[in-house]
């Protein structure tokens, strides 16, 4: 019985590394289909947490989980554009680049996420579900 326990604990740990992890799993490899241009992009950071909060902030003005999808995803191509456009037409060095979209992204995260604690939007997002199997 003392093993099932064991068990549970090594799981129950595994599978929240797992979880509390993706995202920057996803930020790395996104930066190394990056640096296979030739690039590099220290500003993947600011943009994760920029896209989440634009995600958070659709979804919540919204009611809809996907629009909030869009809105991440279109944050993260004009962040992303930018550093190309800034480091390719205006020949501006990546590192640089980067760790100014890194503060740029965050900050802006944080400011808007200071816009939705105000009291009028304290409801919960809807959970999507899945429709019936029959």
């Amino acid at each position: 019985m003392a093993e099932l326990g064991v068990t549970a604990v090594a799981l129950a740990l595994f599978g929240g590394a797992i979880r509390a992890s993706t995202p920057f799993l996803f930020v790395s490899l996104g930066e190394c289909l990056t640096e296979l241009s030739g690039r590099i992009n220290l500003g993947l950071e600011g943009t994760l947490v920029c896209g989440a909060m634009s995600a958070y902030g659709a979804a919540l003005l919204s009611g809809s989980p996907w629009l909030g999808v869009l809105a991440a995803a279109l944050v993260g191509a004009l962040l992303g554009a930018l550093h190309a456009g800034l480091c390719s037409l205006a020949r501006v060095n990546d590192i640089a680049v980067g760790i100014a979209l890194m503060v740029l992204g965050t900050g802006l995260a944080f400011f808007a996420s200071s816009l939705f604690r105000v009291g009028s939007h304290d409801r919960p997002l809807p959970v999507p579900t899945t429709p019936p199997s029959w």
